[in-house]
């Protein structure tokens, strides 16, 4: 490469000089200002949770987000989209990917559209108190989480949301064979509650999503439902439902993923305050939503009528969940991780 430099006179050179430490001197004073600026204020993580605000699960993250703020200085920050804004979660999740959303509060289901076998906590039957819950999943914790960081996401913390229940209205559903010919939720992404009433049979199960089910239950086209006494008293279900189970068939989980990459941007020591941060929102959130679903599923004993199974009706409903767990570990789930949980749970 070269370059072709044109012929000057003296003086026009003696000028192109002056002009030349003129601008230089410009620019080094210029670029000492920019070395010399303060550096820009850190990141803000953009966070999407179909939970209102008010709720138990928000008000948990109002705690955090201000003590994310608090404890890095600013340095990093919590955009949290309460509500459902976002949209439904799976299209939380499709948006974390294309880079829309840093990070969201998700379901059981919803973290599945990351990483399918997380559902394997949620089998119907297996684990059902809060014990269980935690020797199962402190077990298998590093196993889910390499799962969820091979699809890009880090699992920043455990999300509890109650122990399941059924819930009906217009009938009680003492035996799989009360529900056949009802209309029972199930969740869009959801790949277990499908197969249960297939086992059970001649059930047409309604898909809707969570925004769906208000309007559903008013119109009458579900009346039957499987759900934390918390969840459906704050989501305002409980209205429109007569019956209330005592035994519990499953006990609901999510979480709050991050994408790996912002987390990997984040200066080492901000990163070990986050995630210090992100541990003690685990054990508050659990502390706080073990005791508000204890205490919806009492409210709610006094103004719904509890169905308390004989051992005969509960063997009944234990003979299809087994069922429906043998055929989801035929391809749906790797057989290993369903055996692993079995062990755990003494199921």
């Amino acid at each position: 490469m070269f370059y072709f430099a044109p012929r000057l006179d003296p003086k026009q050179g003696a000028l192109m000089n002056t002009r030349h430490r003129t601008l230089l001197a410009f620019l080094f004073s210029f670029l000492s200002l920019a070395l010399a600026a303060p550096a820009q204020a850190g990141q803000t993580l953009r966070i999407a949770t179909l939970v209102p605000k008010n709720s138990s699960w928000g008000k948990v993250f109002r705690t955090w987000q201000k003590a994310v703020k608090a404890k890095t200085q600013g340095e990093i920050e919590l955009d949290v989209f309460y509500n459902g804004v976002s949209g439904m979660e799976d299209n939380m999740v499709g948006k974390m990917k294309s880079g829309q959303l840093d990070g969201a509060l998700l379901s059981s289901a919803g973290l599945s559209n990351i990483y399918r076998d997380i559902m394997v906590l949620q089998l119907p039957g297996m684990i059902r108190d809060w014990p269980t819950l935690d020797k199962v999943r402190k077990a298998m914790d590093a196993d889910l989480r390499q799962g969820f960081g091979a699809a890009g996401f880090t699992l920043l913390a455990w999300s509890d949301v109650g122990l399941v229940r059924e819930f009906s209205r217009g009938f009680e559903a003492r035996r799989p064979g009360d529900v056949k010919g009802k209309r029972p939720l199930v969740w869009r992404s959801d790949p277990i509650t499908p197969v249960l009433y297939a086992t059970i049979g001649s059930v047409v199960p309604i898909p809707l999503s969570p925004a769906e089910v208000l309007p559903a239950l008013r119109t009458g086209n579900v009346d039957y439902l499987l759900a934390p006494a918390l969840a459906a008293e704050q989501l305002q279900w409980t209205p429109y439902l007569d019956y209330m189970s005592s035994h519990v068939t499953a006990v609901a989980i999510g979480g709050t993923v991050l994408r790996s990459d912002k987390l990997e941007r984040m200066p080492a020591d901000l990163r070990e305050t986050f995630a210090s941060l992100n541990e003690k929102m685990a054990k508050m959130q659990a502390s706080r939503v073990r005791s508000d679903d204890e205490a919806s599923y009492q409210r709610l004993s006094k103004s719904s009528k509890v169905v308390s199974l004989t051992p005969a009706e509960l063997a009944a409903w234990q003979a299809v969940m087994k069922e429906a767990v043998r055929r989801l570990s035929q391809g749906t789930f790797p057989a290993d991780k369903i055996e692993k949980v079995k062990k755990l749970a003494g199921a």
